[in-house]
């Protein structure tokens, strides 16, 4: 009799990692297929890996993605539920998929109830707050959109789109703006984004300040409001630029005013910190961040160096070229910050 039983399950175990392995390879093809924009191929082979594994998560979250591709909303939240009801390793991802079938639906209150319940399931899928906060956004409620994104990287610091778009809603508050806008060069220092995020920094830095023809600077500054943690950086941010035009700078190239002004603000934000002790999300998990970079300069100079990749300088080129293991310090810095 055991002889009977270990001939069967020796039989049965190498068809049960075939039909994994199998179902695995429809999702690879079906994966393919999808991004080549054939979207009936690809759901074909998602419902052959769901014939092999009948309730094969991946299968149902890329059929459910290609039912979002294809407009079929009430097919793609479908596959949402199944991965939602399942419960499992799917179901923020699951609840992702319902709310951005619902917003494209035009049910953007439903949409936003899912990305709080996925939140709930799993504060970790930064994705979520993400998604939330561009459904408020389009609600006009830029305020709910700050706060998602800022809770949605509090769970997670290495989500480069939440930094890029809370330095865009944050314009009017330019110290904040800056932070998140350097952070998410700091992820993401080529690209579209990343060239849109440097450019939006240098004239983050200029405003306040304008040169007239004949050479004279003026400069208008808000005036320090005791209520504003951040008053005196935004003061700071003016004087700044405006020492361009001073005869000690002249010579000094753009990078070269931008590496040193940046290093002036983010000094000027320590030493506010140092003094006063503030609290608060933008104190505690961007201050304290950069405060940290700019205590060791070797690693500041490579942070000018890093973010600065996207504006096609020679200097700066030629710069990363020649210091590889400053970068891959730097890199390895940035990714373990705060873990050891």
């Amino acid at each position: 009799m055991m002889k009977n039983f270990l001939i069967g399950f020796l039989f049965f175990f190498p068809l049960l990692t075939f039909a994994q392995s199998t179902a695995k390879e429809f999702i690879k093809a079906g994966v393919h297929l999808h991004d080549k924009g054939d979207y009936t191929g690809a759901l074909e082979n998602y419902e052959k890996a769901l014939t092999v594994e009948k309730n094969n998560e991946e299968a149902y979250y890329e059929m459910g993605l290609t039912y979002l591709n294809m407009k079929k909303f009430d097919k793609a939240i479908e596959c949402a539920d199944k991965l939602i009801k399942n419960k499992k390793e799917y179901v923020a991802m699951g609840y992702h998929l319902r709310g951005m079938s619902l917003d494209y639906m035009g049910k953007p209150k439903d949409a936003l109830a899912a990305f709080k319940k996925g939140t709930k399931a799993d504060p970790n899928y930064t994705t979520l707050f993400y998604s939330m906060a561009i459904t408020l956004v389009a609600f006009n409620d830029n305020e709910m959109a700050k706060k998602a994104l800022e809770e949605g990287l509090s769970h997670n610091r290495y989500h480069k789109k939440s930094h890029y778009m809370l330095g865009v809603l944050m314009q009017d508050e330019r110290p904040q703006s800056l932070l998140a806008l350097y952070h998410y060069l700091l992820l993401e220092p080529t690209g579209r984004l990343s060239n849109t995020a440097y450019n939006l920094i240098l004239s983050q830095q200029k405003i306040g300040v304008e040169v007239n023809d004949n050479k004279s600077i003026n400069i208008t500054l808000k005036p320090i409001d005791d209520k504003d943690d951040f008053s005196a950086a935004e003061v700071m941010l003016s004087m700044l630029e405006a020492t361009k035009g001073l005869e000690e700078n002249k010579n000094k190239s753009d990078f070269e005013m931008f590496s040193e002004n940046t290093k002036s603000f983010l000094q000027v934000l320590k030493e506010l910190d140092e003094k006063d002790k503030h609290k608060g999300f933008w104190w505690d998990f961007y201050v304290d961040f950069f405060s940290d970079l700019i205590s060791n300069d070797e690693r500041y100079e490579t942070f000018t160096y890093y973010i600065s990749q996207d504006i096609k300088s020679t200097s700066v080129e030629t710069w990363l070229r020649k210091n590889p293991e400053r970068v891959a310090i730097l890199e390895n810095w940035v990714a373990n910050y705060k873990k050891q």
